[in-house]
C-alpha cells in the first residue's frame, strides 16, 4: 500500500466524517430536525442517564483516540514499511471513527435533548478531530523513527 494512497483515503474519511457532523448540525439549526424532540420522548431519569453516558463517552473516547493512536504507533518497532503504513491506516481510521462518535452523540445530546453539556463535550471532540488530521509529516515521523 502506497503512502500517498493511504493519506488520500484517510483524508477522505476525515472530511466525510466532518461533513456528516456538519449535516446533522445544519439539520437541527435549519429546522429539519426539531430541537428538543428527544427530550419529550424520555423520562427525567432516562435524561439523566443519557447525560452521564454522553459525558463518559467523551471522557473515555477522546483520550483513547488520541493517546491510543500514539501509543500503538510508538510500539510499532521493527515493522516493515508496508506493515507500518497498514498500521497507520488502521489506527488513524479508528481515531477518526471514535472522535466522530463523540461529536455525533454530543450533537444529539445538545440539540435533541437540550443538554448544554453536549455542546461543550462536542466542542472537545471537534477540537480533538482537528488535532487528528492525517498528515504526511506524521506518517513520515513514525516511518523514520524505525530507521
Amino acid at each position: 500500500m502506497d503512502k500517498k494512497t493511504v493519506l488520500k483515503s484517510l483524508r477522505i474519511n476525515y472530511f466525510v466524517s466532518l461533513a456528516a457532523a456538519l449535516i446533522v448540525l445544519l439539520a437541527f439549526e435549519l429546522g429539519y430536525l426539531e430541537k428538543g424532540a428527544l427530550a419529550m420522548a424520555v423520562s427525567s431519569t432516562a435524561m439523566y442517564v443519557i447525560e452521564v453516558v454522553t459525558i463518559m463517552l467523551t471522557v473515555l473516547l477522546i483520550p483513547l483516540a488520541v493517546k491510543g493512536f500514539t501509543n500503538s504507533m510508538s510500539k510499532a518497532k521493527g515493522l516493515s514499511e508496508e506493515e507500518l503504513v497498514k498500521l497507520f491506516l488502521k489506527k488513524s481510521l479508528q481515531r477518526i471513527f471514535l472522535l466522530f462518535i463523540v461529536i455525533i452523540v454530543n450533537e444529539f445530546a445538545y440539540y435533541g435533548l437540550g443538554y448544554n453539556g453536549g455542546l461543550y463535550c462536542g466542542l472537545l471532540g471537534f477540537g480533538s478531530m482537528i488535532y487528528s488530521f492525517p498528515t504526511r509529516m506524521v506518517l513520515e515521523q513514525y516511518s523514520n523513527s524505525e530507521k
